[in-house]
């Protein structure tokens, strides 16, 4: 018989969250929380909605286990405050980790590996940790709590990334790079030294280009009809 699980939050994020638990883990969606200023309609995803204050008292912690999904928020530290709050009311705490990701590797509560991630062995994955698809992380790294690694990331082995880090889409960190807590690393950034503490890393975005895209065609060989 599958456990019943409770999911806090009902944004783009749960709905993500809500189709790996429901495709293949062994937990069964029973309602949504959020909190109580956000609980404007009955359902999310055909199930019960439910204010935060009520959740004790419709789904105690000795029959259900609770799951937060939400986003990086404030460099992931909503989601953290909300896993330590349903820890404090004695909730078990749900991971999942994609069936098509094989590996030797650690993983805490609260975390998630999506398909199509790459994780290669003796990888320590800590609590509240979010790896999605297309991610690839080295041998021997250990990421630590409340990180946000993004679709496309690429870590080498033998890193250290720091509490609450986030990771951009398409960032590189290099082997045997130590990362400090609360970092930003953003998308397609390359990093091959450490880094402090709380340190934000931007590339600018690309400036698009004078011409639009028939007069490009028309310049260009290689897209003329």
């Amino acid at each position: 018989m599958k456990k019943q699980l409770i999911i806090f939050g009902a944004g783009k994020i749960a709905e993500a969250v809500s189709y790996y638990f429901e495709r293949d883990s062994e937990y069964i969606i029973a309602a949504y929380i959020v909190d109580d200023t956000y609980a404007t309609a009955a359902t999310f995803l055909n199930k019960p909605l439910i204010k935060l204050s009520d959740v004790e008292q419709k789904y105690p912690p000795s029959e259900y286990t609770v799951f937060v999904a939400t986003g990086y928020q404030g460099i992931n530290q909503l989601r953290t405050s909300k896993y330590q709050h349903f820890k404090q009311l004695g909730y078990s705490i749900a991971n999942y980790v994609s069936p098509y990701v094989k590996g030797n590797f650690t993983i805490g509560e609260n975390s998630i590996v999506m398909d199509n991630a790459v994780i290669q062995p003796c990888v320590e994955f800590g609590n509240n940790v979010f790896v999605w698809g297309g991610s690839m992380v080295g041998h021997h790294a250990i990421i630590q709590d409340n990180c946000w690694l993004t679709g496309g990331c690429q870590i080498g082995g033998i890193v250290n990334l720091g509490a609450g880090t986030f990771v951009g889409l398409g960032a590189v960190i290099g082997n045997e790079v130590q990362i400090g807590e609360k970092c930003m690393i953003g998308a397609s950034t390359l990093t091959t030294k450490s880094l402090k503490d709380k340190t934000v890393l931007l590339v600018p975005p690309t400036e698009p280009h004078r011409l639009n895209s028939d007069q490009f065609t028309r310049m260009s060989s290689c897209f003329r009809v």
